[in-house]
């Protein structure tokens, strides 16, 4: 009886199926690389882009004084890009999560070295003098980069309805006792150095640094562009 006849040299027909999936494998992997590799180069140039945010609305100059009884106006403001909101000292409401929000945005934004600032206006004037601020910035833990600014009543009015576009009213006697002499809006609004609303934010809902960082960074980036032109 003779030997069977010699295998030939080669893969055998089952490793043949196994090699065809290893090299699979392999092109697969190296597809994966370069495309990995092109998304970074992609994210690389978009880094260096922004997104353009709506302009919602043009602020007129105003006058107001601030806690060192300083006064300041939308010129000081100019080319500075800053958060805004409305409070008062003595709101039993929303005014001391609002404003601890606000003092958190303040200090996020402190590494910005001076190139954002954060501004809340009193709409209780008669209440918050200058003395009457100071006081409640130390016990609020507001910063030097955020101001509190109060003024005449119809000047604050002004500045949140015309400028703004931002609910104030006195509220009624009745209401008094329980919500506060001032019924007022708790959007934060984001400002570019033009005096342009760029974007509102609810200062209420613990989530402001959040949903507003993402947009100041591509305001500054579009600022730098500008500054570049």
């Amino acid at each position: 009886m003779t030997d069977p006849s010699p295998v030939p040299p080669g893969p055998r027909p089952a490793n043949r199926h196994l090699t065809a999936i290893v090299w699979t494998l392999l092109a697969l992997g190296i597809f994966a690389v370069m495309l990995g590799g092109m998304r970074e180069m992609w994210l690389a140039s978009e880094r260096h882009s922004f997104r353009q945010l709506p302009v919602l609305g043009q602020l007129s100059e105003f006058h107001l004084l601030e806690r060192d009884g300083q006064p300041h106006s939308l010129a000081d403001l100019k080319g500075e890009i800053w958060f805004a909101g409305f409070f008062f000292s003595d709101c039993r409401g929303p005014c001391p999560t609002l404003i601890s929000q606000m003092v958190e945005l303040s200090r996020a934004v402190a590494r910005t070295k001076g190139q954002v600032r954060v501004v809340a206006i009193s709409v209780d004037p008669e209440t918050d003098t200058p003395a009457r601020l100071r006081e409640y910035a130390q016990r609020m833990g507001v910063g030097e980069n955020f101001w509190l600014l109060t003024g005449p009543l119809p000047e604050v009015f002004r500045v949140a309805r015309e400028g703004f576009k931002l609910a104030v009213e006195e509220n009624p006697p009745a209401a008094v006792a329980q919500s506060g002499k001032m019924l007022h809006s708790t959007k934060v609004a984001l400002v570019d150095g033009q005096g342009r609303i760029r974007g509102y934010y609810d200062g209420m809902g613990g989530d402001l640094l959040a949903r507003a960082l993402p947009d100041l960074g591509d305001l500054m980036r579009e600022a730098g562009e500008g500054n570049r032109r």
